[in-house]
């Protein structure tokens, strides 16, 4: 089974080194190793290109933006899974070996993530943090759109996981219009199309934090939170969410929309993002009393 792991480069000259080196250090060796360069103005080329290796395969786009440059990673692999992973961070030498057993012994499922995420600092040293996940039977899918309805998290985490390169091929590609969190939206989006399993062995990938980050930018959060939450209501029966019945178009529907937007608008410096929304739901009811 050949992996291909996908790294989306933009500005990472100080991280890039000790990312690219944990990968080409697995034990388990049948695997690309994507790298494309989003038009970085620092010396991250330079760095990458001191790494000589068959299975690295490198491409340089014009910057726009890591969704934009993993989607162009997604259409260059020739790996039947994907794994992605952040340029900033990195895994341990047994990570893929731990992963690829997992497909092998449960060949039903097609997104296979990791128990934890363990957050270091900028310096590599530990916060004490770790990231937890949960597993979702396939019976039970319908309770990450309820976890991020009521919390705005995404139970599935992205990087490190191996996805099945089918999964993109049904689903289409990631949203690139979106800043940051735009793997929330696609699990949330495609939630109930495709097959997760948690890995409880795969727990060794080290998560910088560090002022630079994508999701740093907490603007550009809340607007793909507001995103996120006006299709799961556009989208889902209502007992996903709510956990009870209800008829979109009656006035306690569309009173319960309202409210959830500007709930989170009274809670947020960047309220402009869910007012828009909690605007939409309010037309909408105003034009049904009119009518009525």
């Amino acid at each position: 089974m050949k992996i291909s792991f996908i790294i989306a480069v933009y500005n990472r000259d100080r991280y890039i080194k000790k990312c690219i080196n944990s990968i080409l250090s697995q034990t388990y060796t049948d695997f690309e190793l994507i790298i494309i360069n989003d038009g970085s103005t620092d010396h991250s080329e330079d760095v990458i290109k001191e790494f000589k290796d068959d299975r690295i395969r490198y491409f340089t786009l014009s910057h726009q933006g890591c969704w934009s440059a993993k989607n162009y990673g997604i259409t260059k692999s020739q790996g039947e899974y994907i794994c992605f992973i952040d340029s900033d961070d990195f895994i341990s030498n047994d990570f893929l070996e731990i992963g690829v057993n997992a497909v092998y012994c449960n060949p039903s499922y097609e997104y296979f993530y990791p128990t934890a995420l363990n957050i270091i600092k900028e310096d590599e040293t530990p916060t004490g943090s770790i990231w937890r996940y949960i597993s979702y039977s396939l019976s039970e899918r319908e309770k990450l759109i309820k976890l991020f309805w009521e919390h705005q998290i995404g139970g599935i985490p992205h990087p490190a996981s191996l996805i099945n390169k089918q999964v993109f091929e049904k689903n289409g590609l990631y949203n690139d219009s979106f800043y940051n969190l735009s793997d929330s939206a696609y699990t949330i989006s495609n939630a109930m199309n495709i097959k997760f399993l948690l890995v409880p062995e795969l727990k060794h990938y080290y998560n910088r934090q560090h002022r630079e980050q994508t999701n740093a930018n907490n603007n550009e959060r809340i607007r793909t939170y507001s995103e996120i939450l006006d299709e799961i209501i556009e989208k889902y029966p209502t007992e996903y969410f709510l956990g009870f019945a209800m008829n979109k178009e009656s006035n306690d529907f569309l009173n319960i929309c309202i409210h959830k937007f500007m709930t989170l608008a009274q809670n947020t410096p960047h309220k402009e993002h869910y007012q828009k929304k909690a605007e939409k739901y309010l037309k909408e009811l105003r034009n049904k009393v009119s009518l009525s």
